[in-house]
Parts: C-alpha cells; sequence; structure tokens
C-alpha cells in the first residue's frame, strides 16, 4: 500500500527487515545480510532504533518517518511491519 494510506497515529511502532552490508573492518563486502530495524514515536517524536547506531537517531514528525520509509523502501527487499494494538487490526484502522 502506498505509505500516503498508513494512519501513522494508529501505529504504535514500526519494525523493518532490510539488506544490510557486510564489512570486515575497513573493508566493504559484497554480500547483503538482513537486519532488523525498529521505528518508535515518543510525544510526537519518531525515532530510528537501529541496533547498530550509537544513539536513537530523531526522524522527526510524521512527514520525517514517511521519508525514512520512502527512502528503505526505494533499496529494494525492505519489508515493513507494523506494531498496533489489537483493536486497531480488527478494526483495520491503520490505513486512512
Amino acid at each position: 500500500r502506498p505509505l500516503s494510506q498508513l494512519a501513522l497515529p494508529q501505529v504504535l511502532g514500526l519494525i523493518l527487515n532490510l539488506p544490510s552490508p557486510m564489512s570486515l573492518g575497513l573493508l566493504s563486502l559484497p554480500l547483503r545480510r538482513r537486519h532488523w530495524v525498529a521505528l518508535r514515536q515518543v510525544d510526537g517524536v519518531y525515532y530510528n532504533l537501529d541496533s547498530k547506531l550509537r544513539a536513537p537517531e530523531v526522524l522527526g514528525d510524521e512527514d520525517g518517518v514517511r521519508a525514512f520509509l520512502a527512502a528503505a523502501l526505494a533499496q529494494g527487499l525492505c519489508e515493513v511491519l507494523l506494531v498496533v494494538t489489537k483493536e486497531v487490526e480488527e478494526k483495520g484502522c491503520w490505513l486512512q
């Protein structure tokens, strides 16, 4: 579905599974592994909680998280899982 249809206020968090380059020290290898990344909203601000980062990365508001998601999806082979309450899932209100 298009990202514009995602009702972000109904979503508790997002989990991305995306390709991640492998490296051996300073040498970048031509192999890719899968990596899980969590995105979470706290007080209206979205954060990238990637374990490979030194600290959480501020993505900003809904526009910022949508831009991050669009860039991740543009890389290809990216999966996005939504974390929602049971009620939101049953009503399907995670879509606009």
